[in-house]
């Protein structure tokens, strides 16, 4: 890595010199003071949980030459100090300077909205590299730089490490790079330095609400990745989910080309229309501007579908022809976690994992799954609550459950600070009355798998929801190990007395 001057990463910005000098090198640029090496910028930021502020000195100490901080601090006379208004967003463009623009050597896919992120960025990186377009991927399960994959710790990463990363996928050949822009991201301005070229909007329902307070507050935070799009005349497309309310709303916020997606309006720029499913695949049409294609897509339900269909809008702006897009999206795989299945042929029941933790996620998959339960079958739901956080679904999300499944079970999500049964009793205001006394509550989240599949009968199907591929419960401030396939995987053992194999790996992304 170069080093770089201050005078040129804020050239133009509303930084000012406090004391110091702008012509010190720079090697490198964190907001982390455990990351701070010599000759390093220090951005001391005010955070949502941590100041900052706070770990100037051990920034300094760790051989931090620079600090760029909101207000004036007390530093060494040898320590260069910047001050800005707006520290989040100078930071952003910072980041993008020292690393050569990054955003700016690659397309750059952005994809926001509630549910659907992660399979919608997943599908993207997948019918891109079938067509022999290298691309980075950012999001919930991983960070992938084209020679590297590691597990995520955000849904999106503060700017500087998004910066790094796609500095390393241009290092690495990808051509394109697609992450997943969640609302807190935009709002905190961590995207604030990117150039995006597409913009992806999967739809807005209840989530997030302890943060953004309001529907439109949390609307107008996705509705900033439209804003920022080059428009249509620089190149700039917005793949926009049409048959979401908020749709409208996005689309006028924004000058990039516009494709309008639809499952129910054949006039859309890009239709899909879904003719049968199973528990492994669907049956689809896929129409827009690479043509028709009629499909077997390896996923299930009608928002896997949506999905597919965004992100085949997406590969073809990218120039993916309609034989690759083919190819591609019936050799998909799926995230892990997203419908996710524990169980194989040989057992009477299936059980399936997903993230799913809203009322509209767990929705969408209940509802996937109801048309493909047997005769003879139930749907069950074993489910919690994430504690410390929106509190306004936890009714709906019970209301949600007894609508579509046959058996509810409520249990413990991640907790966290929060008492767990308190958590499961407001989940429970959501059971109609009728329901109440045959839903069944269990505050220890394995014990409420190990009892689902103990229940579980010939052509039932059981879905594990809230968790995915999270490998980990948060109870209290401690992180302990936690796999919900692992647990339906020893009870199954147990039940049916038998090896039970191993979990088959999603093959392109694993």
């Amino acid at each position: 890595m170069q080093s770089r001057s201050i005078a040129s990463l804020i050239d133009g910005l509303p930084v000012r010199l406090v004391r110091g000098s702008l012509e010190c090198a720079i090697s490198d640029i964190t907001e982390d003071s455990r990351m701070v090496s010599p000759g390093c910028l220090f951005i001391a930021r005010a955070g949502t949980k941590a100041d900052g502020r706070r770990f100037v000195d051990d920034a300094i100490d760790a051989g931090a030459i620079a600090v760029l901080a909101d207000g004036e601090l007390d530093v060494p006379t040898n320590v260069t100090l910047l001050t800005a208004g707006d520290v989040a967003g100078v930071s952003a463009v910072l980041a993008e300077r020292f690393f050569d623009s990054p955003s700016r050597r690659l397309t750059l896919i952005g994809v926001t909205g509630t549910n659907g992120k992660t399979t919608t960025t997943y599908l993207i990186q997948q019918l891109l590299a079938d067509a022999a377009l290298k691309c980075g991927l950012i999001g919930t399960v991983q960070v992938d730089d084209g020679a590297k994959r590691e597990t995520a710790n955000l849904t999106t990463p503060p700017a500087i490490e998004l910066s790094r990363a796609m500095s390393r996928m241009v290092r690495n050949g990808c051509a394109a790079c697609v992450m997943e822009a969640s609302s807190h991201a935009l709002h905190q301005q961590r995207t604030a330095g990117l150039q995006f070229r597409i913009g992806v909007f999967t739809n807005l329902t209840g989530d997030h609400l302890d943060y953004h307070q309001t529907m439109d507050e949390y609307l107008a935070a996705k509705a900033i990745l439209f804003q920022r799009l080059p428009s249509a005349a620089d190149g700039g497309v917005a793949v926009v989910n049409g048959d979401d309310p908020s749709s409208d709303a996005i689309i006028q916020r924004t000058k990039a080309r516009m494709l309008r997606c639809s499952e129910h309006d054949a006039a859309a720029d890009c239709f899909t229309k879904l003719h049968r499913q199973t528990l492994t695949h669907t049956e689809s049409t896929f129409r827009g501007p690479w043509g028709t294609l009629d499909v077997n897509l390896p996923l299930v339900g009608a928002h896997n579908v949506m999905n597919a269909l965004q992100a085949i809008a997406v590969a073809h702006a990218c120039g993916v022809d309609a034989e690759a897009l083919r190819s591609g999206i019936e050799t998909c795989t799926a995230p892990p976690g997203r419908l996710e299945p524990v169980t194989n042929a040989d057992h009477p029941f299936a059980v399936l994992v997903d993230y799913a933790h809203t009322d509209d996620a767990l929705s969408n998959v209940l509802r996937a799954l109801r048309p493909i339960v047997p005769e003879q079958g139930r749907l069950r739901v074993v489910f919690g609550c994430g504690g410390d956080r929106d509190r306004t679904k936890r009714p709906r999300m019970a209301g949600v459950a007894c609508r579509f499944a046959d058996e509810v079970i409520i249990t413990s999500d991640n907790p966290r600070t929060e008492n767990a049964q308190s958590i499961i009793d407001e989940i429970r205001t959501g059971v109609p009355p009728e329901r109440l006394a045959g839903t069944l509550s269990l505050v220890d989240r394995a014990a409420a798998i190990n009892e689902a599949v103990r229940r579980g009968r010939e052509g039932d199907i059981i879905l594990i929801a809230g968790k995915g591929h999270e490998d980990y419960q948060i109870i209290g401030t401690t992180k302990r190990p936690f796999d919900d396939r692992l647990i339906a995987a020893a009870a199954l053992r147990a039940r049916f007395n038998k090896t039970q194999p191993a979990m088959a790996q999603n093959g392109k992304n694993r």
